[in-house]
């Protein structure tokens, strides 16, 4: 049975039809009325909605596109792989641009990671009596590795940018910065040479021979320094570039200088550059290892290559690496160590004769973005 509700509503829709067949010539008003009705009914219904939620759709879109923008890594996020040490008690170190790890080199777990004021590490060393140097984007830091302790900030730099790091046989420490370099007390930072004029000015890389000098890679060369007298002995003024930023130096030692567009071999009494790798002439050198006399290791923003010193032939090509951008090369436990944008790798530096020509790294260490 029909509620009376209903009857009034089927009564009121009949006396609209009999209106409308008796009233044919006001259709047309009739059809704005209900169109004018409709219309105003769906903006009611949009309007209720938008209340309801508080929100403009279009605008409430907008907002959860920025909020899922805003969930992404960010895309300035640095993961390279700086700088690596072996301590003297076998411990592995990284230093990367989000800070200081010791990672397992077995299973790349990371071990243990020490805080610093800035987490943008650029070099490192250990002392002799196994305190580490950090260096940084912003200053210097003595570390007690044990404890994680700040033990000295060296503060009477040339600069705070540190680029580098080398230790003399007296156990001395060498600061090159984009400023010169200054030698400290490995005990109390204590400033006891500075070389402000450094030719090329900024000490991008700095490595020691085997009678004890030091070669520095500036912007205008390599400088050859005595360090007992913080003197400066000679000066290779013109490599190809001129900026030296990766030295490597053989047993036999030959210099190694890497630059933006070649390697170059230095002798090391006339100081003149002998030699280049035609095979890598317009590549971006970045970092140089060598082992064997013989065989070198060129790192380079597009790749990593073994080649023969004495022909300048390319011996192999190492692939699979955690980027094909090389940072950094360390030498240790018949391995190559290989940091990267993206991580660290290895590979062995006997190469078997089926990894000739083609190689491919192990990935050890991934930085968690």
């Amino acid at each position: 049975m029909l509620s009376t509700r209903k009857r009034l509503q089927i009564s009121l829709v009949a006396g609209v039809f009999t209106k409308l067949l008796g009233a044919v010539n006001t259709l047309p008003k009739l059809l704005t009325l209900i169109i004018a009705i409709s219309v105003t009914s769906l903006c009611s219904e949009g309007y209720a909605m938008t209340q309801t939620t508080g929100l403009n759709p279009v605008k409430s879109q907008l907002k959860t596109d920025n909020l899922l923008i805003a969930r992404q890594p960010s895309l300035s996020t640095d993961n390279r792989i700086s700088s690596t040490l072996v301590d003297n008690r076998g411990r592995f170190w990284v230093g990367t641009w989000q800070g200081l790890l010791q990672i397992d080199p077995k299973t790349g777990t990371a071990i243990a990671s020490i805080s610093l004021p800035n987490s943008t590490v650029t070099a490192l060393l250990e002392d002799r009596r196994g305190y580490f140097w950090v260096g940084t984007t912003s200053g210097l830091y003595q570390i007690q590795p044990s404890s994680g302790k700040i033990e000295n900030i060296a503060l009477q730099l040339s600069s705070s940018r540190i680029l580098s790091l080398e230790i003399d046989r007296a156990g001395f420490i060498w600061v090159g910065t984009d400023q010169g370099l200054t030698r400290i007390s490995p005990y109390n930072a204590e400033t006891y040479a500075r070389m402000p004029n450094l030719p090329g000015t900024s000490a991008n890389v700095m490595q020691s021979d085997q009678a004890g000098n030091i070669w520095v890679g500036t912007l205008n060369g390599l400088v050859k320094i005595n360090p007992g007298t913080a003197k400066i002995i000679a000066q290779v003024p013109f490599v190809s570039g001129q900026i030296v930023q990766a030295i490597a130096i053989e047993p036999s030692g030959k210099i190694w200088a890497g630059t933006p567009r070649n390697v170059i071999e230095i002798n090391p009494r006339t100081y003149k550059a002998i030699a280049r790798f035609n095979s890598v002439t317009g590549k971006d050198i970045v970092a140089l290892a060598s082992n064997n006399s013989g065989q070198l290791w060129i790192g380079m923003r597009d790749g990593l290559v073994l080649a023969n010193t004495y022909n300048g032939a390319i011996i192999a090509s190492i692939f699979n690496l955690p980027s094909n951008s090389v940072t950094s090369l360390l030498v240790y436990s018949q391995q190559l160590w290989i940091g990267t944008m993206e991580g660290l790798g290895k590979v062995n530096t006997n190469l078997k004769p089926s990894e000739i020509p083609n190689a491919n790294a192990t990935l050890v260490y991934k930085v968690a973005r």
